[in-house]
């Protein structure tokens, strides 16, 4: 697989950036299903503006399979109570207040910044969530030999049969969904499992151990940020380099935009994402037969 491959995938998915739209992103995999607009569950109105970005990056980053969204007291209001101990998250709400002392006849107005603190339906007890929007067929996960052989070479520990996709750098252990949970979406629900594989083992070549990808500098919020966008570029990478066809390459530009919005859509972040994503891959494929 020569470089520049792994250099027109980032182009391409640079030039989908500016077709896409985050609200027509369709997720593999079941447990995903939740990740769309946050949402009030009392006032069934979604979150807006930075408040989505807010709310997105805070289920990511916790893990929250939910995306439904509520203060403590309406919480309460629904029957329902925030568990001890947890955190909440906060969000901010602008209000258009006309100035006091004005007394022209045309009225002058302000905004008023507002912090309101909010906990997530999964720390709370006593509430059923919705179910999410199906996002399409459940399909049948064919193996691929080619990657298996791939992905056993470099030694990871996988954990299959798992409620969601992830890296765990404290155990150093990656997890994944049964199989049976992958959709088709614009691609084949094998397709989506090898695609949602790749991201978290390209999460794993950043292990301490391995490449110590930290990003120092960076708030938690935006180190997380980076490095989706280096785990969505490596996947992108691996499934050009295994052939996988790209078909969805707008769920991987959609993917990578919500995160850019989080680095300030800076599109730089993609440069130094793919020359991060580019040594992951080198990585493992200079694990193969090791």
């Amino acid at each position: 697989m020569k470089k520049d491959i792994y250099q027109s995938v980032t182009n391409n998915i640079i030039d989908a950036l500016e077709k896409v739209s985050l609200e027509d992103y369709k997720a593999p995999f079941v447990n995903l299903t939740a990740q769309q607009l946050p949402i009030n569950p009392m006032t069934e109105n979604n979150y807006h503006g930075i408040n989505t970005l807010i709310l997105w990056l805070e289920q990511q980053v916790q893990s929250f399979g939910c995306n439904e969204w509520g203060t403590f007291k309406q919480w309460k209001g629904k029957g329902a109570n925030v568990k001890k101990g947890e955190k909440s998250s906060m969000i901010v709400f602008y209000k258009r207040v006309e100035k006091k002392e004005d007394k022209g006849n045309d009225p002058e107005f302000y905004n008023m910044l507002k912090s309101y603190n909010v906990f997530n339906a999964d720390q709370v007890e006593n509430y059923e969530p919705a179910k999410g929007e199906e996002q399409g067929n459940l399909g049948t996960v064919e193996r691929i030999d080619q990657i298996e052989q791939f992905v056993g070479a470099t030694g990871a520990d996988i954990h299959p049969d798992k409620t969601m996709a992830c890296y765990c750098p404290a155990s150093d252990h990656i997890e994944m969904p049964s199989q049976d949970m992958f959709f088709e979406t614009e691609q084949s629900a094998t397709e989506n499992y090898y695609a949602v594989l790749l991201h978290e083992l390209t999460h794993w070549t950043g292990g301490k151990q391995r490449l110590d990808r930290e990003q120092a500098g960076k708030s938690k919020k935006e180190s997380y940020a980076f490095e989706e966008l280096i785990a969505e570029l490596g996947s992108a990478f691996l499934c050009a380099q295994f052939e996988i066809k790209q078909q969805g390459r707008d769920d991987h530009a959609r993917y990578i935009k919500s995160w850019l919005q989080a680095l300030k859509n800076d599109k730089k972040f993609i440069f130094k994402a793919s020359a991060q994503a580019q040594k992951a891959i080198d990585y493992l494929n200079d694990s193969q037969g090791a």
